[in-house]
């Protein structure tokens, strides 16, 4: 017959339990080291385009580092912010982040305004400011100018005759053409919105519009076949991918930078540790020979900088590209 435990024993028992680790409440939520799960990185652009390529060739690498699944998932719509409204509303458990850039975060507050479902500084982490790339100005080749003196003098004597296309009303191409209109002193030229990159660019070929604005890796097969002409890089610095294309700045046209960024977000009060681990892993990734080669191969510079570099330059950027907005005129549709 088993005898009842003593008051000693009970006492000994006790003793023993509270020295053992302590289990979680409930089966199944005892906490696990980040990450024990695929994580997920959201393109708010169509495939094909700077941030889906970016994406996939990140995630090959940085699923090695973490141990884990990293999927891409492209959600399209409303210039990249819909995909951005739901990351922002998303677990803050490090599993979901995704591909920023300066239309969604620096052009969208004054594009959309009070229709914008998000925050672009309070709902989100910074992972990584992870990487820019520059804008070209292209001409038809059959545009009497050579540089962008030259253009600008031609454009003075026609006002109002010559025309550029873009990707459509308040996208980069047409911001970054605005820009350098007004720091070129006000230029008179026409807008001919498209809807996408593609027929713009091939609106220029066709020498139905004179002008385009692409970022530097879409503009190489038409610069190298001849059928569009190099005009200058409406960005800060020179392209390891066109290093011997000056920037407007070094023509004398001041102020006319259209830089363009990719930046990793996470949902808002991201555990530190969490954050710390997603920005290690990513600028790790960024700064592996491989992936910088085939980044650069798509004219993108890696930068692999952490949160604060992202919260300056976005800071400044907003401002810049809010006053671009209100002069071009664009409001969303």
């Amino acid at each position: 017959m088993t005898r009842p435990p003593t008051h000693a024993g009970r006492r000994r028992a006790i003793a023993t339990l509270a020295a053992l680790p302590a289990l979680a409440t409930a089966p199944g939520t005892r906490a696990q080291a980040f990450p024990a799960r695929p994580v997920k990185i959201v393109v708010p652009h169509a495939a094909g385009g700077n941030s889906d390529a970016f994406a996939r060739i990140v995630a090959q690498r940085l699923s090695e580092r973490l141990g884990q699944s990293v999927v891409v998932e492209n959600r399209t719509g409303a210039g990249g912010t819909i995909a951005c409204a739901s990351v922002a509303r998303s677990p803050a458990d490090g599993y979901t982040v995704v591909v920023a850039d300066n239309g969604t975060h620096a052009v969208a507050p004054q594009l959309y305004g009070s229709r914008l479902q998000y925050d672009v500084f309070k709902d989100f982490t910074p992972v990584s400011l992870a990487a820019t790339f520059p804008t070209v100005l292209l001409l038809h080749p059959s545009v009497p100018a050579s540089t962008p003196r030259e253009f600008v003098a031609l454009v003075k004597s026609q006002p109002g005759k010559l025309t550029y296309s873009s990707a459509g009303t308040g996208n980069g191409s047409h911001l970054a053409q605005t820009i350098f209109l007004h720091a070129a002193g006000g230029l008179d030229m026409i807008h001919v919105p498209y809807k996408g990159g593609a027929p713009a660019i091939q609106a220029l070929i066709a020498g139905e519009v004179q002008m385009t604005a692409v970022s530097v890796n879409t503009s190489l097969p038409h610069i190298r076949s001849g059928r569009a002409k190099p005009l200058a890089l409406a960005s800060s610095k020179r392209s390891p991918a066109l290093p011997e294309l000056a920037t407007l700045g070094e023509s004398g046209i001041a102020g006319a930078e259209a830089d363009n960024w990719l930046a990793v977000l996470a949902p808002p009060n991201l555990p530190a540790d969490v954050a710390a681990t997603l920005t290690r892993e990513f600028n790790a990734t960024l700064t592996l020979p491989d992936v910088r080669e085939r980044l650069a191969g798509l004219g993108l510079e890696v930068v692999a900088a952490g949160p604060q570099p992202y919260l300056d330059l976005l800071k400044v950027d907003v401002a810049k590209w809010t006053e671009a907005v209100k002069r071009s005129g664009a409001v969303a549709e």
